[in-house]
């Protein structure tokens, strides 16, 4: 699970950083909410890492 959460929050965030950067130089518009979506979901798989890390 620790594993997954790592993965997930890693991934999350890179790509809602990557994205933005991806669809401007391809001159399309930026989906701004899928963006703020998968930055919040990296944000709560941090939170779950930090909050439980004994128990994981």
């Amino acid at each position: 699970m620790k594993k997954l959460l790592s993965w997930g929050a890693v991934g999350l965030l890179t790509t809602a950083i990557l994205d933005p950067i991806a669809y401007s130089m391809l001159d399309l518009p930026i989906p701004w909410l899928r963006d703020l979506v998968m930055a919040t979901g990296g944000v709560v798989c941090f939170y779950l890492l930090i909050k439980y890390r004994n128990d994981l």
